[in-house]
């Protein structure tokens, strides 16, 4: 009787323990979505980095996904898969604000809160943004531009996408500050859709057909994530850059970008913080998962490198 007493209790405990687990620390981790414009450029990759190192410091996941080409069709997919998946916060840099702006809205709807970050979509339901000011930084690369050049002369834009709302206030930012002594070219701004070697082709085909061109301003460092074969496109321009009579300036400062300044290949960078911009985004999102109030707006900020201050500048 003993022993089947025994037995009994023992059978209980594993059937208790059977039926009511203990939760795991996995099981309890948030996983927060980022969603770049596509995945697998230096900047993105950047971003990518901050967000996982600032999701293990403060214990919770950073899911980092999307396209590998500029595609909003494609992207709006994966917000609605990430829904579908009951993430806990969602973090997007919209390719078209117009696109994206039904899928934040059945995120929030779900309770899942949303973000942006990088590229805003001001008129979506999303709780904040956090980036760059971009017509501030536009601004300041307008300034660099002008004081290298204060005759003013023909220049040229070379930007992402047309519909890339961030894009657009750089570039009105960049020209807000140029004198009347410049003028755009015709069918400047020039989309090169984030690919480095069409920025490059742009880049060649732009100078062949002004050959009086005095600039250009590049909205994304694009031409430059392909260094040789934009180095060669520039190369009859060297000396003109060197003596300040011909002028690059662009947004970014990837490794690439930052030697190519110390060669002699562009005037400015204007660099943005793409790994603060990774951990401020986890950092919002968690507040949001916690039901905490947040600032609409967080701006990252921006820093101006030249030929002056390269050596000593620091990403961020």
């Amino acid at each position: 009787m003993k022993l089947l007493v025994l037995a009994a209790g023992v059978l209980g405990l594993a059937t208790a323990w059977t039926v009511a687990p203990q939760p795991t620390q996995a099981q309890d981790k948030k996983v927060f979505a980022l969603v770049p414009k596509l995945v697998g450029v230096p900047f993105y990759s950047d971003v990518e980095t901050g967000c996982k190192a600032e999701a293990q410091k403060i214990g919770v996941e950073c899911l980092f996904t999307g396209g590998t080409q500029v595609d909003e069709a494609e992207q709006v997919r994966v917000i609605r898969d990430l829904i579908t998946k009951n993430v806990s916060g969602l973090a997007i840099a919209p390719n078209n604000p117009a696109s994206v702006a039904s899928a934040i809205e059945a995120a929030q709807a779900k309770g899942i809160p949303v973000i942006t970050f990088d590229s805003d979509a001001p008129n979506s339901k999303r709780t904040a943004f956090v980036g760059t000011n971009n017509r501030q930084g536009g601004e300041e690369g307008g300034k660099a531009f002008q004081a290298t050049l204060p005759k003013g002369g023909k220049y040229a834009v070379i930007t992402g996408g047309l519909a890339a709302d961030n894009l657009n206030e750089r570039i009105e930012g960049f020209k807000s500050q140029l004198g009347d002594g410049f003028t755009e070219v015709a069918g400047s701004p020039y989309p090169c859709e984030d690919d480095a070697n069409r920025g490059v082709q742009l880049v060649q085909d732009v100078l062949a057909k002004n050959p009086d061109l005095v600039g250009f301003f590049f909205s994304g460092g694009w031409p430059m994530f392909a260094p040789q074969a934009y180095a060669r496109a520039l190369k009859n321009k060297l000396d003109d850059m060197k003596a300040g009579k011909f002028a690059v300036v662009a947004f970014d400062v990837q490794d690439s970008q930052l030697q190519l300044l110390k060669q002699g290949y562009a005037t400015a960078l204007v660099g943005q913080r793409p790994m603060m911009m990774g951990a401020k985004s986890i950092d919002i999102l968690n507040q949001l998962a916690a039901k905490e109030t947040v600032p609409p707006v967080v701006d990252t900020g921006v820093d101006i490198v030249t030929a002056k201050n390269v050596e000593g500048y620091k990403k961020q």
